[in-house]
């Protein structure tokens, strides 16, 4: 007090009356008024011992202050009160610099605040690595799968050998991403570098509300029931038989939309799988890839017709609390198109791949001579109205899982005959698979896979998820066929029944097992005596790494 009484030359009352002025201010940094008092006001030299000395006799009043008030309260008498004097020009100027010092912290914490709340939030864990913005409003997902086969053939019998081969090969190796913007706008990116076809996947979803949503780009059709299914999530390394009479990938738009029982709301789900709301419709227009096929940018759409395809599936006794039917779903799927001279994909086995259908094994237009190959009549093509219908189903319960469906797969084929006339033939070729699957370790099975209560940690006694599963699959061939295709080169019939183990490590790494036999009618012989092409066994195991 003496050190500004010294400098400004006023009675104690007027100080106290400063003091207590200053004392009032909001958000007061003692330490910085103290500063600007001697550099701004007085002009001291030495600023640090002052300010010092200053906080010091501000303490000593603060320190009297509250003594008085003791004082008072104990005499029951109010704290008196210093009568109001005249404010010094300096005084006042100090306090509009304090308050201006004041207004600019203040503006400055709620700059850094508002940088603080747009800064990315960054996540890594077993569901892959996100960048979310910190509204929660866009998000980009980095996921990857790696899938690495091998496949021995068992007692081959020397029947084209160039066909059954004991290999290893990179079956997929993904890198992509996904995410979405605005909240609803979904994308996907899904390049694979280990498949002839390097884009399967590329589409946005305006997944605006869950009853209709827009689904534009590449993507799987809405057909096949296990062709849906996640390709890290199925029970078997292979798909079955109906999964190669329906589109692998094709390009195109499809509405789709899902209800939820009454009383609950429905999940907005997007892209072209889900198995999460009670009621789930899709009903699209594509360019139409044919059997098992898959439209790039290599091999564009050649001709105006499309496809049209749709889909119904529910889950009727979801939310009813009837625990073991609640994992219950029925559907049905279908296709209608007209294609123009569309190229024809060869049907193969399941597991082992090999081509049981091939369509360039026409009739011999002229026989072979010493050296000279024998040459085949064109190859045909699918030429004219053609359809599909799927009834498909699934139930799982507790550790328990099964999955059939059947297809009717109807198209006219373009080609020549033995006689060496150009004909065109309807061709309806039929197959239906059915599986079953247990996990032995009390996971539940799901359509979305199975994932381990404890990963695996062998050194604490930790052995990860164990499922075992079979499967009977059949497919037969249109005889009207035959009238194009050599019979003694193409099965018209491939029965398989596959028996398998997945070793789940953890959420994402998977370790499977499968043995398949294969039998057929046809595909063997010669064309004046048609035998039977021998069975084909194989046993085959992968490695996947999906996240």
């Amino acid at each position: 007090m003496k050190i500004l009484q010294k400098i400004a030359g006023l009675p104690d009352d007027r100080m106290a009356k400063i003091y207590l002025r200053i004392k009032s201010m909001k958000n007061f940094k003692r330490t910085a008024l103290a500063s600007v008092i001697n550099l701004v006001l007085f002009g001291i030299p030495d600023a640090h011992a002052d300010t010092a000395a200053l906080e010091r006799r501000i303490q000593e009043l603060e320190t009297r202050l509250e003594k008085l008030d003791q004082a008072a309260a104990l005499a029951n008498k109010p704290a008196p009160v210093l009568a109001p004097v005249a404010v010094a020009p300096e005084v006042e100027k100090l306090s509009r610099k304090v308050n201006t010092l004041e207004r600019k912290l203040v503006v400055q914490d709620e700059v850094t605040a508002g940088n603080f709340k747009k800064l990315p939030v960054f996540e890594a864990g077993e569901n892959g690595f996100k960048i979310s913005s910190s509204d929660k409003k866009h998000q980009v997902r980095i996921r990857g799968a790696v899938q690495t086969d091998g496949r021995f053939f068992i007692d081959d019998n020397n029947f084209a050998v160039t066909d059954r081969q004991d290999r290893f090969e990179l079956k997929q190796g993904r890198v992509w991403l996904e995410g979405y913007f605005f909240n609803n706008i979904y994308f996907k990116i899904m390049p694979d570098f280990a498949a002839s076809n390097i884009l399967p996947d590329a589409y946005l979803d305006y997944a605006y509300h869950p009853a209709a949503s827009l689904l534009v780009g590449k993507f799987k059709p809405s057909i096949s029931l296990e062709r849906l299914q996640g390709d890290a999530d199925g029970t078997f390394l292979e798909r079955a038989f109906p999964t190669y009479l329906a589109s692998n990938r094709d390009v195109g738009i499809q509405l789709h939309g899902a209800f939820g029982k009454p009383g609950y709301k429905a999940e907005t789900v997007a892209g072209p799988i889900d198995a999460k709301n009670t009621f789930i419709y899709q009903i699209g227009v594509s360019n139409g890839s044919g059997d098992d096929g898959s439209i790039d940018k290599s091999a564009p759409d050649t001709d105006n017709n499309k496809e049209v395809v749709g889909r119904l599936f529910a889950h009727p006794f979801q939310h009813t609390g009837l625990t073991w039917l609640e994992g219950l779903g029925l559907g049905v799927a279908g296709s209608v198109g007209n294609p123009d001279k569309q190229a024809l994909k060869n049907q193969a086995t399941p597991l082992g791949r090999t081509n049981y259908l091939n369509y360039a094994s026409t009739y011999v237009k002229t026989a072979a001579v010493g050296s000279t190959p024998a040459v085949l009549y064109g190859t045909p093509t699918s030429d004219g109205a053609a359809s599909r219908i799927y009834p498909q189903a699934y139930w799982f319960a507790g550790p328990f899982g099964a999955m059939g469906e059947y297809v009717i797969s109807t198209q006219h084929i373009a080609g020549t005959n033995q006689a060496n006339k150009s004909v065109n033939v309807k061709q309806e070729n039929k197959a239906w698979q059915v599986l079953g699957s247990y996990v032995v370790t009390g996971e539940d099975n799901t359509f979305s896979g199975v994932k381990p209560i404890r990963n695996f940690d062998p050194l604490k006694g930790n052995w990860g998820a164990l499922q075992f599963a079979a499967r009977y699959s059949e497919l037969d061939v249109d005889n009207s066929t035959f009238v194009i295709l050599d019979p003694s080169r193409s099965a018209t019939k491939a029965r398989a029944w596959t028996v398998g183990a997945n070793w789940f490590l953890n959420s994402n790494a998977i370790i499977r097992a499968d043995y398949e036999n294969v039998s057929f009618s046809g595909g063997a012989g010669s064309i004046a005596r048609v035998t039977d092409r021998p069975n084909e066994q194989v046993f085959a195991t992968r490695f996947q790494l999906s996240f």
